[in-house]
């Protein structure tokens, strides 16, 4: 199978659409303690922008305890003139053309083919499954992905300490496998992240997290 021309078709197919609905579930371990579990019905309309949420959350950290809370939300429309606006914003004043320059662009190039290179295809009935595994990185692409987690982290300096334990993981080991359908529909993403982070006291403690998109389409049949 030809990955560059499959990976085309999905994203054309995925651009056409006008809705979006499914379910996020998350679950994070930390010494074998679960500290997240969330679960996101979600709704999205593309063409307007309008999203409505359902979200159950569970939040063990740091002594903190919050109970689960159910609720729906349905955002403001955001016009394609101001997605249009905010596009050419981050093209024209993104930090990486400002200062990456050339050596920039063509590392984030490496990393992307390099990505592609490892990612395997496996052919089922009616499924398709990709699936990338951190470890069938080169080293110096390991060290690449590692290096952008800990960039990222660095750039969301605010962000919850939850979040900011995953930035701090040594070499983390990142799986995902992403599921399609016979008419280039993403039905499914699985994602696993597992890796050792050491805190300021020198302890040793152990992360993982699991996550999980599933997607509903519309049987176009049904609609007509």
């Amino acid at each position: 199978m030809n990955k560059i021309r499959f990976l085309y078709d999905v994203m054309k197919t995925m651009k056409a659409k006008e809705e979006v609905k499914g379910i996020l579930q998350v679950q994070v371990e930390k010494n074998q303690a679960t500290i997240l579990s969330l679960q996101n019905e979600f709704e999205k309309n593309l063409s307007t922008g309008e999203i409505k949420t359902k979200v159950t959350a569970s939040l063990n950290y740091e002594g903190t305890i919050h109970l689960p809370e159910h609720h729906a939300h349905a955002a403001a429309p955001c016009s394609p003139e101001r997605k249009h606006h905010e596009g050419l914003h981050h093209m024209h004043y993104s930090p990486s053309r400002r200062h990456g320059g050339l050596k920039e662009l063509f590392s984030k190039w490496t990393f992307t083919l390099s990505l592609l290179n490892a990612l395997q295809v496996k052919e089922e009935e009616k499924t398709t499954i990709l699936s990338l595994d951190a470890n069938d990185l080169s080293e110096d692409m390991k060290k690449l992905f590692s290096e952008r987690i800990v960039h990222t982290g660095r750039h969301h300096r605010q962000s919850h300490g939850l979040l900011k334990e995953f930035y701090s993981i040594d070499h983390p080991e990142v799986k995902l496998s992403i599921f399609i359908n016979s008419n280039y529909e993403i039905e499914k993403v699985v994602a696993t992240a597992a890796g050792t982070q050491i805190d300021a006291q020198a302890s040793q403690h152990d992360l993982n997290a699991d996550a999980q998109v599933v997607f509903v389409w519309e049987d176009e049949s049904d609609a007509s």
